[in-house]
């Protein structure tokens, strides 16, 4: 149980620090409106792992520590979370991969063909597969080894092979730069830290930076071959065709999806600024250190030889008044 608890312990501290640097990127992104690049989100899933300690501190503890009854259920309550959270995930994983295999391969040679050759101008080795879903989404792709797209027929067939194009490309990105993976992997970053809201909203953020992510990466890997205009008018599309197959209330885009296309439009249609782009890496960095550099000293009252570097002394074999 030692062990144990000094595991926990560090997951209290990586989470406390993780939902800290949360909180900043949440207040960048929606009252500065900084668009974030990928990187900056994956630093706030990586200080959700990993501790960032002084040099001078150990993680875990050598010596026997008197916990307190309350924190022993504490630790319980969260290791039994863990183990709830990894189950329903695994079921869930495996009933997708069923419910997969139940889809009905698409058989357009008019898909097949606008997939490849985007997928070919990606500069992806092999087009995913093709099937036709019930899902709510017009359009989404899913696998992390053996990635597939699955499609809204009804929504599909009706886009323009420009529109196509455009939609593919998206999707297609989400392949080549792996955001299926990284998503996955936050799942089990949320589950290890399911006691912290923040990361559940920061694992949504970052759901949301990968979708601008894909929106810029996007038409730099379609070489030409799709437009601004064509790109936003395709989201439009996509968002206008959705909303009239919401049959059910509750179904399809929504409002918050309204909102989040109109903001998505507008980072795609702007103008590129490298002053401005260069502001927002620089404030970003400078954030991200001055996280790194909490968590450094936070590190060196909260761990061994935790309490030296307050009370002037130091702890180990050696101890002397």
């Amino acid at each position: 149980m030692q062990i144990l608890g000094n595991i926990f312990n560090a997951v209290i501290f990586v989470s406390a620090i993780g939902g800290i640097f949360c909180v900043l990127s949440l207040f960048m992104n929606h009252v500065l409106r900084f668009t974030m690049p990928l990187w900056f989100p994956l630093c706030g899933m990586m200080l959700f792992c990993f501790p960032l300690l002084s040099p001078e501190v150990f993680l875990l503890s050598p010596e026997t520590q008197e916990w307190l009854k309350g924190y022993y259920i504490v630790c319980r309550t969260w290791v039994c979370g863990c183990g709830v959270l990894f189950i329903y995930d695994t079921v869930r994983s495996i009933l997708a991969k069923r419910a997969l295999k139940g889809y009905q391969p698409c058989d357009s040679s008019r898909l097949h063909a606008i997939c490849s050759r985007c997928a070919e101008t990606a500069g992806l080795k092999k087009a995913p597969a093709l099937y036709w879903g019930t899902l709510d989404n017009p359009i989404c792709v899913t696998g992390v080894i053996h990635p597939a797209v699955i499609m809204n027929r009804p929504i599909i067939e009706k886009l323009t092979d420009i529109e196509l194009s455009s939609v593919f490309f998206h999707e297609l990105t989400h392949i080549k730069r792996r955001h299926i993976l990284l998503e996955r992997i936050y799942d089990y970053v949320c589950i290890a830290n399911w006691l912290n809201p923040f990361v559940w909203i920061a694992k949504r953020e970052f759901s949301l930076h990968c979708e601008t992510d894909c929106d810029y990466n996007a038409l730099k890997f379609s070489q030409g071959e799709i437009t601004k205009a064509e790109y936003a008018g395709a989201v439009i599309r996509l968002l206008e065709l959705s909303a009239v197959q919401a049959a059910k209330p509750g179904k399809g885009i929504g409002a918050l999806s309204f909102a989040l296309t109109k903001r998505r439009i507008k980072r795609i249609t702007a103008k590129p600024s490298r002053f401005r782009d260069r502001m927002v890496t620089v404030l970003l960095a400078v954030s991200l250190m001055l996280t790194i550099a909490f968590s450094v000293q936070f590190s060196r009252e909260h761990f061994y030889p935790y309490p030296a570097y307050d009370m002037g002394t130091e702890y180990g074999a050696g101890y002397r008044e």
